[in-house]
């Protein structure tokens, strides 16, 4: 979590234990990351995605495991493409026409003549009580924005065209505290673009 603390290491110790553990780590790991699901939580880690914060190192190799670098590259011609609504509470699933529970959602437009694909996104979220900060790299694989055109990315669940696993154990799921998140998106072979969405103090599915 980019800040160390007594917490974690504690964690740590106890996860590799369980680990080794030959019941634990066969029967009940289903991500295949060598940390048991009953651990997951205890790292702040998915228990369906082994390398949780994307950085291409797994779960329990990990020094930081809901922490990567950046790997975006700034620099290149200006993006093709604008952030629209950014959304990180009160969100709207306009498939269904409803309310939708709280997640990150940025809808993207393409004022262009060419479809956009190749996106990836690096978030972080930062808790504002204790101050600690996630971050999280995603490549968007089968995202599109048509030409002159609009699309809208969700971290969440992953069930659906536009949505990309969100970690259910990351402090945007479990700590009521505010947050600030920052996101850059990017389409391959440009320079990506940046926004910052705070988020009021509240669970991620209670009213804020």
């Amino acid at each position: 979590m980019n800040l160390p603390s007594k917490t974690t290491m504690t964690a740590t110790i106890l996860v590799i234990g369980l680990a080794s553990l030959p019941a634990l780590a066969t029967e009940a790991d289903l991500d295949n990351d060598g940390v048991p699901n009953v651990a997951e939580p205890l790292l702040f880690t998915d228990p369906l995605m082994a390398d949780t914060d994307g950085d291409g190192v797994g779960d329990l190799e990990d020094q930081d495991p809901v922490f990567a670098e950046n790997p975006i590259a700034t620099a290149g011609p200006a993006a093709p493409f604008t952030i629209g609504e950014a959304l990180v509470e009160d969100n709207f699933d306009y498939a269904l026409n409803r309310d939708a529970p709280d997640h990150l959602e940025l809808q993207i437009l393409n004022p262009g003549a060419t479809d956009l694909t190749g996106f990836s996104i690096y978030y972080t979220i930062t808790d504002l009580d204790v101050g600690t900060t996630e971050g999280y790299f995603r490549s968007l694989e089968g995202f599109t924005v048509s030409a002159a055109g609009e699309a809208r990315i969700h971290l969440d669940d992953a069930e659906a065209d536009g949505h990309f696993r969100a970690n259910p154990n990351s402090s945007y799921a479990v700590s009521e505290a505010a947050k600030l998140v920052t996101v850059m998106v990017s389409a391959e072979g440009f320079a990506p673009v940046t926004v910052e969405i705070n988020k009021d103090a509240g669970g991620a599915e209670a009213a804020d």
